[in-house]
């Protein structure tokens, strides 16, 4: 290196000149990249004091990772179910992942006066609750029901499932839930 910038020294300027101007031609956007950096550090280097340095320094370092929130399990309660039928679609909904025989598992929902109401669903499986639909329909019960899972569901930071028998059945419900804006309902067929 010494022997290159003494040598340089006695080549004249104008022939510096032409091989820079040659290189800066042939270079790549990475080798002007590079130039550049080394340039723009040496100028902040030469211009701004130490503390300045040392202060874009630390905003550069990686954030520390903040502990994850754990939250409390959901509080399911189990009521008793009286309803008795003879149709298909009470041993569906007895066969639910979960389910317990005369008992529906239920979530507490916390209205906006601060009272508390029941929400049924059929079944749990994990950390999902489990409501069978034999049929979807698009009735005000039905709706005000999809409500009150969706709203108990978001207070318990839990996700729902939507057991229905036929794929039929299954596009009538995510239909349903897209048009009642229901993110936190999921749809899977299950078989009878």
């Amino acid at each position: 290196m010494i022997d290159t910038a003494i040598a340089a020294e006695d080549t004249p300027a104008h022939i510096q000149a032409s091989r820079a101007a040659s290189a800066v031609a042939n270079a790549s956007a990475r080798d002007i990249g590079r130039a550049a950096g080394k340039v723009a550090g040496n100028v902040a280097l030469a211009v701004a004091p130490g503390a300045a340095l040392s202060k874009a320094a630390a905003l550069r370092r990686p954030a520390i990772a903040r502990p994850r929130i754990t939250f409390d399990p959901p509080q399911i309660g189990w009521v008793k179910e009286t309803t008795k039928s003879k149709k298909p679609w009470k041993p569906y909904n007895d066969s639910a992942p979960g389910a317990r025989a005369g008992q529906a598992p239920t979530l507490m929902r916390t209205m906006p006066n601060g009272s508390k109401r029941p929400v049924k669903f059929d079944g749990i499986q994990g950390d999902f609750m489990v409501d069978r639909k034999w049929a979807v329909v698009n009735r005000p019960r039905s709706r005000a029901q999809i409500l009150r899972q969706s709203e108990v569901l978001a207070q318990h930071r839990l996700i729902g499932t939507w057991e229905v028998p036929t794929p039929v059945e299954k596009t009538k419900a995510l239909k349903l839930l897209k048009q009642m804006s229901i993110t936190n309902i999921h749809i899977k067929v299950v078989k009878p």
